[in-house]
């Protein structure tokens, strides 16, 4: 039976046909509902679905946080595996699906400094943040425009925006119970303060 994926992708589509088609022609194969061979795919279109290609793409499901990972042969028949944006990671192990399962386990467990641009704050058009590195204080630093240019800071950019989250979360609970205006629409409001307890 074929393994790899594009084998599997080809008779998941043509295996009706092209079984039809071997059979019209005195052939039957052993495997009717996959008879499309794993060997086919080594002369496919996309050799980077081969397992055994050395630089793959991933994307974890959960977050979203793409990265790739390489794994070479070593001369002791060994494979090495490294992730490209992490390349201080380094795993070495006899069987190259388990080196690339591990450098994939510790890439991951690593902060991800793009995650902030998948914040809600960060993707809203309800209010308008602005985010900068203050060298001096070695800090991202937050002003939301439409709030006073209220400001907050963090150590990361994600960081900043969680406080940032934080502190609009406070100041409308402020000026609420003190039954003073916030700037904005009723529906604006309505939607700042459904995305600051999201995030």
């Amino acid at each position: 039976m074929p393994e790899l994926l594009f084998s599997r992708i080809l008779n998941g589509i043509l295996a009706g046909p092209v079984t039809a088609l071997l059979q019209l022609i005195g052939i039957h194969p052993a495997h009717p509902e996959a008879p499309i061979p794993d060997h086919v795919a080594h002369h496919a279109p996309f050799p980077c679905l081969h397992p055994e290609f050395p630089l793959k793409t991933r994307i974890e499901p959960q977050t979203g946080r793409e990265f790739e990972i390489i794994s070479l042969p070593q001369k002791d028949g060994s494979f090495v595996a490294s992730v490209v944006e992490a390349p201080e990671i380094l795993v070495y192990h006899r069987s190259r699906k388990i080196a690339e399962e591990t450098a994939t386990k510790r890439f991951l467990k690593t902060p991800d400094p793009h995650a902030y641009k998948s914040h809600p704050l960060a993707t809203t058009r309800t209010v308008t943040i602005e985010m900068e590195y203050d060298p001096e204080a070695e800090v991202f630093v937050t002003y939301v425009r439409e709030l006073h240019r209220m400001s907050s800071y963090g150590d990361t950019e994600l960081a900043a925006l969680d406080n940032t989250a934080e502190m609009i979360r406070g100041y409308i609970k402020s000026m609420e119970a003190n039954r003073k205006k916030i700037p904005l629409t009723p529906s604006r409001l309505a939607n700042l303060k459904r995305l600051v307890s999201a995030a």
